[in-house]
């Protein structure tokens, strides 16, 4: 095979005094390379050896900061490509401009990046059993708020106590799904007896929220008392149901009684006795209202829920 010479030298610092058009030259001392381009070109300065698909670069700078510099700080200064100049702005702005003549500094891009740590990504609501899944890694802390489920009502108008509400943040770099269990409100009744606590509201095993109690579940003749919240940042009881009410000698004159207020608003409103207007117009986890008249049946207690709130 034919052998191609190039020029080549062993004294370091020196090169070339002319080449023809095409020509290399080699400095083996200091591993700079020369063509001949119109004269003498060097397009390799001091590239060391490539080992494991790695490159050794020593000497030159980038905006004055060289190249090998130990204390890792990166210039913001305006870039100089040949007669080129692109503006280094500092203004995270920039990232969505699509000029060749800007370019965002490293201040920016991190300025940028840093913006958009804690932003609200995502809102889910659960108002039945499910479970809730991550939307992604970016997802670093979560804030869940849990409300139980209402008490039911009864006649003469004894009403169902709301549920109770906890509230947490949770780191949720470890965290891929949650189990979700949502409660739901208890049944309304007639005058006598009494009815039964709402469900539990909880997400896995983080936080919990539990029931207003029925009308009469506590003490005779009293509205439900309110549910309360565990394990949670806040914990807050829900508000109780109203008591017995028997103003006039004919149960029918008497007012409804209102269920316990939850965390997200009130029960049933007051109407009058031949109507039921306030059926199920309830926020989630209030208690159910109780009913004017004594052969009538209170109203149930409001499903609870749970709401997921992801951050970055």
């Amino acid at each position: 095979m034919p052998v191609i010479k190039i020029k080549n030298s062993t004294n370091s610092g020196t090169q070339p005094g002319s080449l023809t058009n095409g020509e290399l030259a080699v400095n083996i001392a200091d591993s700079k390379v020369y063509v001949g381009q119109g004269g003498v070109t060097k397009i390799v300065d001091s590239l060391g050896r490539q080992d494991a698909d790695s490159v050794s670069i020593t000497g030159g700078s980038i905006n004055n900061v060289p190249l090998n510099n130990s204390s890792g700080t990166v210039s913001t200064t305006n870039l100089t490509f040949g007669s080129n100049t692109v503006t280094a702005v500092d203004n995270d702005t920039t990232l969505a401009t699509n000029s060749n003549s800007r370019l965002p500094s490293q201040n920016a891009v991190v300025g940028y990046i840093n913006s958009k740590k804690g932003a609200l990504k995502n809102i889910y609501t659960f108002t039945s059993n499910g479970t809730y899944t991550k939307s992604g890694d970016d997802v670093k802390q979560i804030r869940v708020v849990c409300i139980g489920a209402g008490g039911g009502g009864r006649g003469y108008a004894e009403a169902g106590g709301a549920g109770g509400m906890a509230e947490e943040v949770i780191d949720a770099t470890s965290i891929t799904t949650v189990s979700v269990t949502v409660g739901t409100g208890s049944g309304g009744g007639v005058y006598f007896g009494f009815s039964g606590q709402g469900g539990t509201t909880s997400f896995g095993s983080y936080l919990s929220a539990s029931g207003g109690y029925g009308a009469n579940q506590n003490h005779q003749h009293s509205g439900g008392h309110g549910g309360v919240g565990s394990n949670g940042n806040i914990n807050i009881h829900g508000g109780g149901g109203s008591g017995h009410k028997n103003d006039h000698s004919q149960a029918y004159h008497n007012g409804s009684g209102h269920g316990g207020f939850s965390f997200f608003g009130g029960g049933n409103n007051g109407h009058h006795y031949s109507s039921r207007y306030a059926q199920n117009i309830q926020a989630f986890g209030a208690g159910g209202g109780g009913h004017n008249s004594y052969f009538q049946s209170g109203y149930d207690g409001m499903y609870g829920i749970c709401v997921v709130y992801e951050y970055k």
